[in-house]
């Protein structure tokens, strides 16, 4: 018994095989164009600029500015359900007296009294870009939100509170996210904080 051997005569042209090589090569161009323009989408910045506060800073581009009463600048992401991810800017006037420290500990019993089941995770010491000191409040708390299609669904809330002290008032710069998603928001803070001047 003999073993037969039949090879296959290829039926494609060369013009074929450069022409598959082309359409593979141009689907991946295309892929990693695409993937460069969503990146660039993602981490599109607007600038952000107080002169009589004396603060700029770049926000994500796709978020909703809003200066009201209570923060000279607060920027929240509306594509998100639920809570939405928020960084926060408000300045308090201090005494020559008061320490990052005296405020970090008064902050965290005004949240107490606010926020449904507020705990503070810690409080430790933090240095901003310009190497200036700051304190760092990590804490968590309940949102209920009143919105008419949630119908007051809980969840938990991740935030941190960065406050410092410059020419006579207090820097309170805050975040907010939803625990859930906490980690993967907080690069956008850090984007922020890395480009915030005061």
């Amino acid at each position: 018994m003999g073993i037969i051997v039949i090879e296959g005569i290829s039926s494609e042209t060369p013009r074929q095989r450069w022409a598959n090589a082309f359409t593979i090569i141009t689907a991946l161009v295309l892929f990693l164009y695409g993937l460069n323009v969503r990146e660039n989408t993602l981490n599109a910045v607007t600038p952000y600029n107080n002169v009589q506060a004396g603060i700029t800073a770049l926000y994500p581009a796709n978020w909703l500015l809003d200066t009201g009463e209570n923060s000279i600048f607060r920027v929240r992401d509306m594509t998100q359900p639920g809570f939405k991810t928020t960084i926060q800017i408000t300045i308090q006037p201090v005494s020559s007296a008061t320490t990052e420290r005296n405020l970090a500990d008064r902050l965290a019993l005004i949240r107490a009294q606010t926020f449904t089941d507020y705990s503070v995770l810690s409080i430790e010491s933090y240095m901003l870009r310009n190497e200036t000191p700051a304190q760092a409040i990590a804490y968590s708390y309940v949102n209920r939100d009143t919105g008419p299609f949630q119908a007051g669904v809980p969840v938990v809330v991740a935030g941190l509170d960065i406050i410092t002290l410059s020419r006579g008032q207090a820097l309170i710069i805050t975040f907010r996210a939803q625990s859930d998603i906490y980690d993967r928001e907080f690069s956008r803070f850090e984007q922020f904080l890395s480009t915030l001047d005061f």
